[in-house]
């Protein structure tokens, strides 16, 4: 199952890029609801080779479990500046969605075709087994979140 989200950020590509790969934002995607808390501290940037685990608390109180995240970028096809990919080969651990048997993340950074000041952000969540139908509504609504507190980030990236 497939649950994407699509939107035009409102600044440069590469500065999304770079924000792609700072750790604090990734923390601050979910907050409130969601309160990720590295086992260690976040490395200062989140590059091929990052791999971390992160505890998940509900209100940053309720335990949800634990995320593995493992960082890989994916370079542009045939030596282009755009599109890049950074895949989260990560799972989840523990908590409620370590029931899933499949758990894909990747997030792609392409130049708008309308001006090259704005980026287009693509997040996309692959999840299967038995338990994606369940958990799909709640990941969907989740990722839709996402996209809203993204497209507000990203008016301050610079």
């Amino acid at each position: 199952m497939r649950i994407r989200t699509e939107f035009e950020a409102d600044c440069p590509p590469d500065v999304a890029w770079r924000a792609l790969h700072d750790p604090s934002v990734a923390a601050e995607l979910y907050a409130p609801i969601l309160v990720m808390q590295p086992e260690r501290a976040f490395p200062e940037t989140l590059t091929t080779g990052t791999e971390m685990r992160a505890r998940l608390r509900g209100l940053g109180v309720l335990p949800v479990g634990v995320q593995l995240i493992r960082i890989t970028d994916v370079a542009a096809p045939s030596g282009a500046d755009w599109p890049r990919t950074m895949r989260d080969h990560g799972e989840p651990l523990s908590g409620p969605l370590a029931l899933l048997d499949t758990w894909r993340h990747e997030i792609t950074i392409s130049r708008s075709r309308a001006s090259d000041h704005r980026a287009v952000w693509t997040d996309e969540l692959r999840i299967g087994g038995a338990f994606a139908p369940l958990f799909r509504p709640a990941l969907a609504v989740m990722w839709r979140w996402r996209g809203r507190k993204l497209r507000r980030l990203a008016r301050n990236w610079r």
